[in-house]
């Protein structure tokens, strides 16, 4: 059996992590999620990742894996066109988004059938997806977010395929939004009278905005249980609550609270009397005393002054909303905190106000309350004669 995870998308709503970063490489549980995915494929003999060629972190991570063999999309035509790049696979093989988290054993369970088969997943908001119509197991009809949805089963984006599916990506004309849809090859095959196994799966976790990092980020954590590893310092009176992953080289402490499903990446330093909850603090940052990290994403390479805080609730208690493409989205999470990117420098007692985002390698000065995304420098003239 052999795998092909479609990975090559820039993900510009996880902005401002991607801008440094690929969207596979973001890391959940101490990994990448394309290494998670690499790991629930494990009984694949072959896995091949469909990247461009940009995303050198994705390559540089996988490039010496020897069941790991990466195609190259030579421009970003749609998830119809990546999986052509993989065309001259024989027989049967699983197809997958790689920016999505499915269970392993529903990824088991999907390969051993012995048909073509697409994964749905029973949504409470269908109408945002692409909703499957079925009718006694089979799948009859796809539609892209519509109005009144047939049904609660939707798209998943993970499948088993032969290689009859690369003569139908040749086929499909380009869509209106300039792409070719992987979803109009699957409705040419149902119109050519193909038939098409409905296979209904548990554990199904889109990564398409950032707050859903820290829920797959907690599902992993509750699946698989707590990583702390051996050369992690837990110094006195360090309280760590289970489950968290704490990876190679952090110090933690003294007189600190790390809360269930944080996880903090490779030589990271959490300082005194911080407290950390529900959040993702990744490689070589360093979260000084005095300082409250909640429901928060920080990026790699970041230093947060003393005693800053990120609040993650609003005072009316309404949800969090955050501005993605310019879009005021509602995340459906009463507590969410701020979305840092990589090598941003905090100054001491900041407030960064719920769902807000801030750009990597920006300086954020003394006592500022952050209540809008940050995305340029600031006029920091205080900060001026620091800077040169």
């Amino acid at each position: 059996m052999k795998a092909v995870v479609i990975a090559a998308g820039k993900g510009t709503r996880m902005q401002p992590l991607t801008l440094t970063m690929s969207k596979g490489m973001l890391p959940v549980a101490n990994k990448p999620v394309l290494q998670w995915t690499c790991e629930f494929l494990d009984f694949c003999d072959e896995i091949i990742i469909i990247v461009n060629e940009n995303q050198r972190d994705i390559i540089s991570h996988f490039i010496n894996n020897k069941k790991v063999r990466l195609l190259f999309q030579d421009a970003p035509l749609g998830t119809g066109h990546a999986l052509l790049q993989a065309e001259g696979i024989k027989g049967r093989f699983i197809a997958m988004y790689g920016d999505d988290i499915y269970g392993k054993e529903d990824i088991e369970n999907i390969s051993q059938l012995n048909e073509t088969a697409l994964g749905s997943f029973s949504s409470e908001n269908p109408k945002i997806y692409g909703v499957v119509e079925t009718k006694d197991g089979w799948v009859i009809d796809l539609e892209e977010k519509p109005e009144k949805p047939k049904s609660n089963l939707v798209n998943c984006g993970l499948y088993l395929f032969d290689e009859s599916i690369f003569s139908y990506l040749k086929k499909i004309p380009i869509s209106p939004r300039g792409e070719y849809e992987l979803t109009d090859a699957i409705k040419a095959m149902l119109a050519g009278g193909v038939k098409i196994k409905n296979h209904n799966v548990s554990v199904w976790i889109p990564l398409s905005y950032p707050w859903n990092i820290l829920d797959v980020n907690k599902y992993l954590l509750d699946k698989y249980g707590k990583n702390i590893h051996p050369s992690v310092e837990l110094r006195p009176g360090a309280v760590v609550e289970d489950p968290v992953a704490i990876d190679a080289g952090s110090v933690i402490g003294p007189n600190c609270y790390i809360r269930k499903y944080s996880s903090i990446g490779k030589n990271c330093k959490v300082g005194q009397a911080v407290e950390v909850k529900n959040s993702i603090i990744m490689d070589n940052s360093f979260v000084s005393h005095l300082s409250y990290v909640g429901d928060t994403i920080i990026g790699r390479k970041c230093n947060v002054g003393g005693g800053t805080i990120f609040a993650n609730l609003r005072l009316d208690d309404k949800n969090v909303k955050m501005e993605i493409n310019g879009v005021r989205v509602d995340s459906n999470h009463h507590k969410l905190g701020a979305i840092v990117g990589d090598g941003v420098k905090f100054g001491t007692r900041v407030t960064v106000m719920p769902g807000k985002r801030i750009w990597p390698n920006l300086l954020i000065p003394a006592c500022m309350t952050v209540n809008e995304d940050i995305k340029t420098e600031l006029p920091l003239s205080n900060y001026q004669q620091q800077k040169e």
